[in-house]
């Protein structure tokens, strides 16, 4: 498909500008729109091109001005339109001998004209009536470098799809990093089921999706892929114009071509991430000196001393052995918590993620809902059990954020490997004797209860294999039930009234009075500590 120079200069900015050399060669033929970055632009050339250059790359080489105009006649090209003012004052007259002798048409382009002002309405004419051809889709793929290389920006982008396809169309992100670039959504978000077929099929397919408006729409959705992760999509509907094979086409390498700006955004994001990870462990082991430094700083990154925080720390089964894990999934981790509390604040530490979740004009019950949400939501996107402690709200002071941190981590260290009463989720304040434990600075006061009470019962169970701690734990767990501890341990009875009065013999401590259990206990309460949370 084409049009010819007279044509063209009839559509959009061309109608300001006018031919001032070559007017013999305006009916030429023209099939695409390029931009001349390159002083060598001849040798990309295929013909019938309309070049737009500010000559800078030759600006002040003669010859080389005669040379490209004698190239560009050679090539085909269907004419130059060069816009002074910005490199050169004026087209130089070698530029417009050169194309006289030829019949190459010069346009010159006001300096209030755009490439964009060009460069979108010819091809949307050119494009008007579609057929399913090689060279359309090359003429299309030509069109999308061409913006992508000149960053003219997502919203352009999105109208030259439009013009391309005459579909709707839509650039979702699933990450924050592009929000300041994305417009209002203009369908429901994707689901995680639809997340994971984009992400398997990685090219574009046909979803039922919504419009924000409730209304039911058939799409195509081309998936914007980084390291196997989908971080956004393209998607196009229309009730009146069926999508067309050129479609598919233009669509999946728009989705390439919009990976490196998503790429390029994420590189930057995560230098930024870097820094945050970096105030927030000074911050959070209480590593500053100046208080009022600290309190810039923490505002810059969205902490406001103002504001009760509490902090929840959360871990994901074998984190620790896949350092790529957030690293993969940080992004869409902040994207979904926009969407729950957009002032919280996400880092990472040692395989754990650290949220400071604000907790201004919000109950305990919701705030507890709220980060349970956060989790669920975390936990289902990498696909692994979550594991979250949570400490209690901080004072209103920056400093106080150490000790909710602290709490948080202890929170998660005994809960994940304690197993509180089953919970995924525990609370410092659910944490009973383990919170005086960790207060108790002389750890050797520790070693030595546990050393003449559970300590002698591990002594003896590795030398005659008789499981005495085994058989009092489950004994406490039980309530005290001998019959339901025995089924638990799956002994007789009997078997388990003889442990447990071995239980009394080693340790001098009568498992029938209130003092010999509570002993008993807090030595099991030490050994779990000793082995998990230190």
């Amino acid at each position: 498909m084409s049009i010819t120079v007279k044509t063209a200069l009839r559509i959009g900015g061309l109608k300001e500008c006018r031919v001032v050399a070559g007017q013999d060669g305006l009916d030429g033929e023209l099939n695409y729109v390029t931009i001349m970055e390159v002083p060598d632009i001849t040798r990309w050339l295929k013909g019938n091109e309309l070049l737009l250059t500010s000559m800078y790359p030759i600006k002040e080489d003669l010859e080389a001005q005669r040379r490209l105009i004698r190239s560009l006649h050679e090539k085909g090209t269907a004419a130059l339109a060069i816009k002074p003012n910005r490199f050169i004052r004026e087209i130089p007259a070698v530029v417009l001998e050169e194309a006289d002798k030829y019949g190459f048409p010069v346009i010159e382009i006001p300096e209030h004209i755009s490439y964009l002002d060009i460069l979108s309405p010819v091809m949307n004419k050119i494009f008007d009536k579609k057929t399913v051809l090689q060279e359309d889709i090359e003429a299309a793929y030509h069109l999308l470098n061409e913006i992508s290389l000149n960053k003219t920006g997502l919203r352009h982008f999105v109208d030259v799809l439009k013009n391309l396809t005459k579909h709707k169309i839509a650039i979702e992100s699933l990450v924050s990093f592009m929000d300041e670039v994305m417009t209002a959504p203009a369908l429901v978000p994707l689901s995680y089921r639809q997340v994971q077929e984009l992400e398997h099929a990685r090219r574009p397919i046909r979803l039922a999706r919504q419009t924000a408006d409730g209304a039911d729409v058939s799409c195509i959705t081309a998936p914007i892929i980084l390291d196997g992760t989908l971080y956004g999509v393209i998607s196009s509907w229309d009730h009146a114009n069926d999508h067309q094979e050129t479609d598919l086409a233009i669509f999946e390498r728009a989705a390439a071509i919009l990976s490196l700006e998503f790429m390029r955004r994420k590189v930057k994001h995560e230098v930024e991430f870097q820094y945050k990870r970096e105030f927030l462990r000074s911050l959070l082991h209480g590593e500053f000196v100046h208080t009022a430094e600290l309190v810039e700083q923490a505002r810059s990154y969205n902490i406001f001393p103002e504001k009760r925080y509490v902090c929840c720390a959360i871990h994901f089964d074998q984190a620790a052995e896949n350092d790529s894990l957030y690293s993969k999934h940080m992004a869409q981790f902040e994207n979904k918590l926009k969407t729950i509390e957009p002032e919280a604040v996400l880092g990472t530490m040692h395989h754990i993620l650290y949220l400071l979740f604000p907790t201004d004009k919000r109950s305990d019950e919701t705030v507890t809902a709220n980060l349970k949400q956060v989790i669920r939501e975390f936990s289902r996107m990498v696909g692994r059990t979550a594991y979250a402690g949570v400490g209690r709200k901080a004072d209103q002071e920056i400093e106080g954020l150490k000790a909710v941190f602290d709490e948080a981590k202890l929170a998660l260290s005994i809960g994940r490997t304690l197993d509180m009463h089953g919970e995924s989720f525990v609370h410092y304040d659910e944490l009973g004797v383990f919170r005086l434990l960790a207060n108790v600075e002389r750890t050797e006061d520790l070693q030595k209860f546990y050393d003449e009470t559970i300590g002698l019962l591990a002594v003896y169970d590795a030398k005659h294999n008789l499981d005495l701690v085994r058989s009092v734990e489950a004994y406490f767990q039980h309530n005290e039930s001998v019959s339901q501890a025995a089924n638990a341990l799956f002994i007789h009875v009997n078997t388990l009234k003889y442990r447990l009065q071995k239980v009394s013999a080693l340790t001098g401590q009568n498992i029938q009075t209130s003092e010999g259990k509570l002993n008993l206990q807090i030595g099991l309460k030490i050994s779990y500590f000793i082995r998990h949370a230190r």
